[in-house]
């Protein structure tokens, strides 16, 4: 049997004897946040921040989901010259959602030699995103990908998808 501890904490104009958690949920409801952080509860600042932000984010990013197979063009700077390299493999995870540093992890294996990149979607030195295929998939990460080989290294595709029905194949 696990025991727990409640630590009371006598504070000036609170109930006597009230524990410290119960405490801060009681502060929160019955405090206005607007009164104690002025009328925006967003300070300035921030929202210099963020509209900063919103000027690099990209918005020709097509909807990649984990299971997808893309190609990835990515700019490359040797020198004085600028060449693009494309790295083709499956998303196995796509982490942050919309925001600025949101990125893909995409895996390639090459003669039997597993590689992954990780990308950043809003990132200047990627060209652009081609997605091939779509995996079916009831996964938000495939990492278990990783240890499969062969034919369980492969997942299934849907069979119509979006894009395709728009370009008519």
């Amino acid at each position: 049997m696990v025991e727990r501890y409640s630590y009371k904490v006598e504070v000036p104009g609170s109930i006597p004897g009230m524990p410290i958690g119960r405490l801060a949920q009681w502060l929160a409801r019955s405090l206005d946040v607007r009164k104690v952080i002025g009328s925006s509860p967003i300070p300035p600042t921030m929202k210099k921040i963020k509209t900063f932000l919103k000027q690099h984010e990209r918005q020709d990013l097509p909807d990649i989901r984990p299971g997808d197979t893309v190609r990835v063009y990515q700019k490359i700077k040797e020198g004085d010259k600028e060449k693009t390299q494309a790295f083709e493999g499956q998303v196995l995870a796509r982490k942050h959602g919309k925001e600025i540093g949101a990125t893909i992890t995409v895996r390639r294996e090459i003669s039997g030699i597993g590689t992954e990149k990780i990308f950043p979607l809003h990132s200047p030195v990627i060209g652009k995103i081609e997605i091939l295929k779509r995996g079916k998939v009831r996964r938000a990460k495939l990492y278990y990908l990783r240890e499969a080989k062969g034919k369980k290294a492969r997942l299934k595709t849907l069979e119509k998808t979006a894009e395709t029905k728009k370009e008519g194949k």
